[in-house]
């Protein structure tokens, strides 16, 4: 299956009959969030291009096949549950907050690293887009933060040993051997509260700092042979021009409602206005701000470029990537 780019192809793919997740993913990843795109501009101007193909593909989406957005609301698929993957010889890398648009960084780090890129696809994130949510759906274990992965006896009863960093200089000291190994990361979602992601060149900054990060942890791991690199949530960037316009009365609304949040629970406010703008998730009890609209936020909230917890192609699809470890470099 070819990847359609953006133009009657892509539109023809999205008014057929069918599932439109599977080729949006590829899309992404082989059109909009490529290496050679990558190396061919600054990282401001691949920042800015591409997120304005993602910008223009939902506003498309929201005429024209408004269903993709259910499709968000789906489970990952088995192969990429972390407990189903988290085995003998394999170690799972979460990095929070790391988005589709990072994957060229990964690809670079990995080549430098001396490893083989097996795969490079899409997950998903859980509903709502937040690292808890992430947490109780991949570990069964509750809304509980990743710092405390580390005691979690849903983990250890499977053998699994879990590692959590807070920064990105924090090594891991991983023992050697082939047990299944969780390392979490807050890199780079712990840099987003930071007075530089009020800026587009936050993108640049992250580019700088995870190189240092993939060396404490990527880099640090002994002994298996496969490692996967994923996140639980993305970013969406909401630069000049990078959400879809609405009526004034109904992002009105919809302020009343979220407040400086893309997401919220009717436990917390039961009454979501009525706006094709939301996605209500019945099961889950919690209403969602869908595609690219952006509301106006107050305070602090208002200056920031980069946001996640809603329901956008850039905030539910994660990287994906599967190395292998070449005999070496794995210790066997």
């Amino acid at each position: 299956m070819q990847a359609p780019t953006l133009t009657h192809e892509l539109l023809d793919n999205l008014i057929r009959p069918g599932p439109r997740l599977p080729w949006i993913k590829k899309w992404l990843i082989e059109k909009v969030w490529t290496l050679p795109l990558y190396d061919s501009m600054s990282h401001i101007e691949y920042l800015k291009a591409g997120e304005d193909k993602v910008n223009r593909f939902e506003e498309l989406a929201s005429f024209t096949a408004d269903r993709i957005y259910r499709e968000l609301l789906s489970p990952p698929d088995p192969d990429k549950r972390l407990l189903n993957v988290l085995k003998e010889d394999t170690a799972v890398v979460v990095f929070d907050g790391l988005s589709l648009r990072e994957i060229p960084i990964i690809l670079k780090l990995s080549e430098r690293s001396g490893f083989n890129v097996k795969e490079v696809d899409c997950s998903i994130a859980a509903i709502p887009s937040e690292t808890m949510d992430f947490v109780e759906r991949e570990f069964q274990c509750g809304k509980v933060s990743p710092t405390n992965l580390q005691t979690r006896s849903e983990l250890k009863g499977r053998g699994i040993t879990a590692i959590y960093t807070n920064n990105i200089t924090q090594g891991i000291n991983a023992a050697d051997g082939n047990s299944p190994l969780l390392v979490w990361s807050a890199f780079p979602d712990n840099t987003y509260t930071d007075s530089g992601s009020k800026f587009e060149n936050h993108f640049e900054n992250i580019h700088i700092q995870f190189e240092t990060s993939w060396m404490h942890t990527v880099q640090q791991i002994k002994g298996r042979k496969t490692i996967i690199i994923t996140s639980d949530h993305g970013y969406i960037f909401f630069g000049t021009g990078m959400d879809r316009t609405s009526s004034d009365r109904e992002i009105r609304e919809l302020n009343r409602y979220f407040g400086n949040n893309r997401n919220i629970s009717f436990l917390d406010s039961p009454h979501p206005p009525n706006s094709d703008d939301i996605i209500i998730d019945e099961s889950k009890g919690i209403a969602m701000i869908k595609g690219r609209i952006k509301t106006r936020s107050t305070g602090d909230a208002a200056t920031k470029l980069y946001k996640h917890g809603g329901l956008s192609l850039m905030e539910m699809l994660t990287p994906w990537v599967v190395l292998e470890i070449g005999v070496n470099e794995a210790g066997h």
